[in-house]
């Protein structure tokens, strides 16, 4: 008797696969049966064993329970391990643009941002905070090394830069509705703190620049929220990319939570160890996350497009944030 568990594990497996590529032949090698076995098994008439689909599972690198009905309150999560070295880093940086990369392929494409944190994205619109932030999440974090006794950008691997730029690239063609709370810079400028603090920095000017970086990437996105359209800086042709509405929220966020549209699939993203990120294409967690992405959004201010106001209030705080590390640091 054909079983419909088995025979839509096989359809799941089908769509997995690149299209030149046979399911039989793969089952074939990688069970080490028979064409004919691979093909009874595929139409059902033929029973998997479990160790079957646990090794089929593991070669693909997918949980198992990817292939049964969700079990309320159970998610299975992906994320890139960062084993301390810069290759699986430059590997978790890459992972970031691949998935950011895989929504241009959707006409009705958008991503739901709520951070506590400055969005990646736009970090990565300025090559001295990239590096800046790359530097510290490697040498802080994941305890890699190769690096100088003192702060240099150039430690940073050039390939992980590029990558960081490929992703901003993404990012201007990706609708974008994201939630800002007012202490927004407060990581970033404890880092940039941390550093000066230990007497990591060895040129002021490096401290400088960072913080005219922030200053700019305010400004910058001030002037995206007042068209609500994604823009790249010091553009004079203010060519407008995708749509870019931005929510102030006076609610702490605990973390980085990151829900991607494509057509009719869901992907949620949320950090994890600082740099980290668990993946889930789950349709129960994913339709959770969008209710409470609503709540979170019917509880913020729109910023962008109206409400000049508001707008102006929240940047100066932002700025004010700047000026205060600035005064802080003697810079």
């Amino acid at each position: 008797m054909e079983n419909p568990f088995q025979l839509d594990f096989m359809q799941r497996l089908r769509d997995m696969l690149p299209g030149h590529y046979s399911l039989a032949d793969q089952l074939s090698e990688i069970l080490q049966i028979s064409q004919d076995s691979a093909y009874r098994r595929i139409r059902g008439e033929t029973a998997m064993s479990i160790d079957e689909a646990i090794t089929l599972c593991n070669h693909y690198k997918i949980p198992i329970a990817y292939f049964t009905d969700e079990i309320k309150g159970l998610v299975n999560f992906k994320y890139v391990v960062i084993e301390g070295s810069r290759s699986s880093f430059i590997k978790h940086v890459d992972f970031i643009y691949q998935k950011a990369d895989e929504l241009l392929n959707h006409d009705n494409r958008r991503i739901q941002y709520a951070t506590n944190d400055i969005p990646l994205f736009l970090q990565f619109a300025y090559e001295p905070l990239a590096r800046f932030k790359m530097h510290f999440w490697m040498h802080e974090f994941e305890n890699i090394g190769g690096f100088k006794e003192y702060y240099d950008a150039n430690d940073v691997d050039k390939e992980i830069i590029d990558i960081t730029k490929k992703i901003y690239e993404v990012y201007l063609m990706i609708p974008s509705d994201e939630i800002w709370p007012e202490n927004i810079l407060h990581s970033t400028l404890k880092q940039i703190n941390y550093y000066w603090d230990a007497d990591y920095f060895r040129k002021k000017s490096d401290v400088e620049e960072l913080l005219d970086c922030l200053v700019h990437l305010v400004d910058h996105a001030e002037e995206m929220a007042a068209c609500s359209h994604k823009m790249r800086p010091n553009d004079r042709s203010k060519q407008k990319y995708a749509e870019f509405n931005l929510y102030q929220t006076d609610i702490l966020l605990g973390n980085n939570t990151v829900l991607s549209i494509a057509d009719d699939k869901r992907t949620s993203y949320l950090s994890h160890r600082s740099f980290g990120i668990l993946i889930t294409n789950s349709f129960q967690y994913a339709a959770e996350s969008e209710l409470w992405m609503r709540s979170i959004l019917g509880k913020s201010n729109l910023i962008s497009g109206i409400s000049e106001k508001n707008r102006s209030k929240y940047f100066r705080i932002l700025r004010k944030n700047i000026e205060t590390a600035r005064e802080k640091m003697g810079i």
